[in-house]
């Protein structure tokens, strides 16, 4: 009875924090001779099986059937907790984090899976804690980061191992290890260690004089922290007060009496006992590892892996075939052939072999017609979107025939009707090509476009020439503009240049510009015929100042008293021209702003001032008027 010879008290909380439901579970169960206790923390988000209970609950049963503190035992109570898991992942995959840790009273030994921990206090002090199956414990271990940082790391919830993972299964178990009046346990989920350290846990058990008051300390320092999100946190303390004392001789009679039966079985011929036992111990563990990996395997074709269930069910068959389970063996043989026409099927769909791909799904469904262990679902899904490959592949040909044969716009067609439905069914690959084939429709048709206008161009740019050559300049300058609006379009530069001049060539012919004025003459009056300059007539003096409009009076008569001016070096019978014009050019003469201009010498500035007229014209005198007479 050693329960009763000893003193071990045990407190706990558990809370959901922020959240609703709480993933966390702890559980423990007190025999005569030996006590475990179970904390776990659920992994997944199932909303209607809590994981962490089920693996608790699991693990404590098969505890109470064989309660033992062996290594095996403890082991196989994580492994059945596995299998539960496992088995009970219907609509997703559940998993949990996991620590035992199982006593006699005298000594105790723990397993671990997940992170989980155990921590063991001696004299108020932390004597250590359990490992993480973590990437940052691995760190740690491997000297990549300092082990105060572990806490805190990114990879802290990065398991390597836990209740049901699809990978290999790796829980931890220690060694036995020996307990003292006084130790003290302590079993946290992450919720709790992740905030309150080591540290803080040693102060708070300074002053703690029972379970209770500890984790109500330890409470109170994980919410003194003021998180905006609190996780579930679970804690359970255990107060090892009374060790159960052991004969310190009945150790050593025990290892007297093992000893003496060796030496017996030895003499007797102990070594083919010994090879049957070796034996028989293989041939137990083939008939459990057989076990161990079929359920893997269910486990993987559950998640669709199907090259790992393959290698599990071949594992599994392997280890039926030691114990010589043929029954077992042979429904394995049926599993693995069904998986391999998967694997074969989804190896093809890689290697574009789409119809083989198709042939390795028919015969898998129709293998594995009528069972529930199989995703015949799926399977159908996978059949139904290689059947999509080949069509999109079918199209893809039937555009490349056309696109040969130089029918762009219906090699166009088929590829985008490929390429949505490769879109549609994630054919990337397929899809990735198409793109490709309609960027080269897209090119081919680009250049033929570009071809067309330039031949369009080039008949306009003609037709401009043609209508040049009739001098239909305003027809020459239409049909230039347009071709010039085409060569602009498909980027012909050099046309568009050329255009540019014709066009400029054309306006010229179309609007020439004003003659030049003759020399020896003001610009815009005739040279004066018969007559020098000094028989002109005075010019009329246009006043600047006169309104613009106003008429000059015509046919304006000379002042009696002025004498028109003879030219000397004419003949006597030359008469001066009559009727000259005025320049209009002439400069006015400048008028003093003080003095008034006679109406009748003011003039518009823009219009032509009629030249005075002689009338009657002046004589010289008598003799000039009788030499004119004479012939």
């Amino acid at each position: 009875m050693r329960k009763d010879n000893s003193e071990f008290i045990t407190g706990f909380l558990s809370e959901s924090g922020s959240f609703v439901r709480n993933k966390d579970y702890f559980a423990y169960a007190e025999l005569d001779d030996i006590a475990c206790w179970v904390i776990a923390r659920g992994l997944d988000n199932d909303q209607e099986v809590e994981s962490a209970e089920l693996a608790a609950k699991s693990v404590l049963g098969y505890f109470l059937q064989k309660p033992s503190i062996s290594r095996y035992r403890i082991r196989r109570y994580l492994q059945e907790a596995h299998r539960v898991l496992q088995a009970e992942s219907h609509r997703v995959r559940l998993k949990a984090s996991l620590t035992v840790v199982v006593t006699d009273y005298a000594r105790v030994r723990y397993g671990v899976v997940g992170n989980t921990r155990l921590y063991q206090f001696r004299n108020g002090r932390l004597q250590w804690q359990s490992k993480d199956q973590s990437l940052a414990q691995q760190m740690v271990d491997g000297e990549e980061i300092a082990e105060d940082a572990l806490d805190q790391h990114e990879e802290r919830h990065n398991l390597l191992s836990y209740l049901g993972t699809p990978n290999e299964f790796r829980p931890f178990v220690s060694k036995k290890l020996p307990l003292y009046d006084g130790d003290v346990f302590l079993l946290a989920t992450p919720g709790l260690w992740e905030k309150v350290n080591p540290a803080e846990m040693q102060d708070g058990l300074q002053e703690a004089k029972d379970p209770e008051t500890w984790i109500d300390t330890l409470e109170d320092v994980l919410l003194s922290k003021q998180e905006h999100v609190v996780q579930n946190y679970t804690a359970a303390a255990i107060f090892a007060n009374k060790i159960f004392k052991t004969d310190p001789q009945k150790k050593w009679r025990i290892i007297k009496r093992v000893a003496l039966i060796l030496l017996v079985l030895a003499l007797a011929g102990g070594g083919a006992l010994l090879y049957k036992m070796k034996e028989a111990e293989r041939i137990a563990d083939a008939s459990t590892g057989m076990f161990e990996h079929e359920t893997a395997g269910d486990a993987f074709i559950a998640e669709g892996d199907y090259p790992k269930a393959l290698k599990a069910y071949s594992d599994a068959r392997n280890a039926a075939n030691i114990v010589k389970n043929k029954v077992q063996a042979a429904l394995l043989a049926k599993k693995i052939r069904i998986t391999q026409l998967i694997v074969d099927g989804d190896t093809a769909v890689k290697d574009e072999q789409y119809a083989k791909a198709l042939d390795k799904y028919d015969k898998a469904l129709k293998e594995m017609k009528g069972r529930d262990d199989f995703n015949e679902p799926e399977i159908l899904e996978k059949k139904e979107k290689t059947q999509s490959y080949v069509l999109v592949m079918q199209w893809k040909k039937e555009g490349d025939l056309l696109f040969e044969a130089q029918d762009y716009a219906g090699a166009e067609a088929y590829y985008q009707k490929a390429r949505k439905l490769a879109l549609e069914t994630s054919f990337v690959t397929g899809e990735k090509e198409l793109r490709t084939k309609l960027d080269e429709v897209a090119s081919k048709k680009t250049g033929i476009d570009k071809e067309k206008k330039t031949l369009d161009g080039d008949k306009l740019e003609k037709q401009g020439d043609e209508s040049y050559a009739a001098q239909d300049f305003e027809g020459a300058i239409q049909s230039y503009t347009m071709a010039q609006e085409i060569y602009q379009e498909i980027g012909v530069l050099e046309k568009v240049l050329a255009m540019e001049r014709k066009v400029t060539k054309a306006e010229e012919k179309l609007n020439p510009p004003a003659a030049p004025p003759s020399a020896g003459a003001p610009a815009g009056q005739p040279p004066v015929q018969g007559a020098s300059a000094a028989n002109q007539p005075p010019a009329v003096q246009v006043n600047p100042t006169a309104p613009v409009n106003q008429t000059a009076p015509v046919n304006q008569t000379a002042p009696v008293n002025q004498a028109a001016p003879v030219d000397q070096s004419a003949p006597n019978n030359q008469t001066a021209p009559v009727n000259q014009t005025v320049p209009v050019n002439a400069a006015p003469p400048v008028v003093p702003t003080n003095q008034a201009i006679p109406p009748a010498a003011t003039a518009p500035a823009t219009q032509t001032v009629q030249p005075l007229q002689a009338n009657p014209p002046a004589t010289a005198n008598p003799t000039q008027e009788e030499a004119a007479k004479t012939p």
